[in-house]
């Protein structure tokens, strides 16, 4: 029996042999597998960079023809620019043409009112009266009559009414200086139409035969600066005229 354990050692290490055989052989095939796995990889990568590129390209061709275009244009902006500013001066030159012939028209609309009135009448002063700030009040921006101005227009009333339709009354408005020009002016006439409304409304005075207008701060009987002088030049006048 002893004889034959050489030969029974010689067929493990064969077996053995055949084994490392095959694990080399499978991780070769492994190896070429995942060679050829990145060679993949790496070849999508190129195509994916070569796509890239060419957006690349396009994006650098699209900014210099847009960055051409803007230098194209950046003459007529500044002409834009310039041509909104020549605008805008002219707006301001309008508005302030538009206030002077506002302002204008109404000088020309007072001295056309006192023209048609004038002829009227004669002319001839047949009564007045001249009402002061204590008879038509000026409280919360409304023109109102105090009892005292009630009662004198009732006394002008008994005298104009039998005198009608030959007479004409004429009532002008007067204010301080403390104001601007156009709110004088506005507040005087204001204060004048109340004594009209008066008339009309309380005395029967028709309409038409009577005119307001208001002189403002213009025609001061006293001095702007005293308390005392402002009062007086706050005042109404009503002329009958026949």
């Amino acid at each position: 029996m002893r004889p034959l354990l050489p030969f029974a050692l010689i067929i493990p290490v064969t077996l053995a042999g055949c084994a490392s055989q095959q694990t080399r052989d499978a991780a070769q095939a492994s190896a070429a597998r995942e060679l050829d796995s990145v060679k993949q990889h790496v070849a999508r990568l190129s195509d994916a960079q070569q796509a890239m590129d060419a957006r690349l390209g396009k994006l650098e061709s699209g900014q210099a023809l847009l960055a051409s275009r803007l230098d194209s244009l950046s003459p007529q902006q500044g002409a834009l620019d310039a041509l909104r500013a020549d605008t805008a001066a002219l707006r301001t030159q309008l508005d302030v043409a538009n206030a002077n012939i506002a302002k204008a028209r109404e000088s020309a609309d007072d001295a056309v009112k006192i023209a048609r009135d004038s002829r009227l009448v004669s002319g001839k002063l047949a009564d007045s009266l001249l009402l002061t700030e204590s008879m038509v009040s000026y409280a919360y921006e409304q023109p109102e009559l105090t009892a005292g101005g009630r009662t004198a227009l009732d006394g002008l009333i008994a005298g104009i009414k039998p005198k009608l339709p030959n007479v004409f009354v004429e009532i002008v408005g007067y204010s301080d200086n403390l104001g601007l020009d156009s709110r004088n002016r506005r507040i005087a006439l204001e204060r004048a139409e109340a004594v009209r409304r008066y008339l009309h409304e309380t005395g029967g005075i028709p309409l038409d035969r009577m005119s307001t207008i208001s002189y403002g701060d213009l025609q001061p009987v006293a001095s702007n600066v005293t308390a005392e002088g402002r009062g007086q030049n706050r005042r109404i006048w009503v002329r009958v005229l026949r």
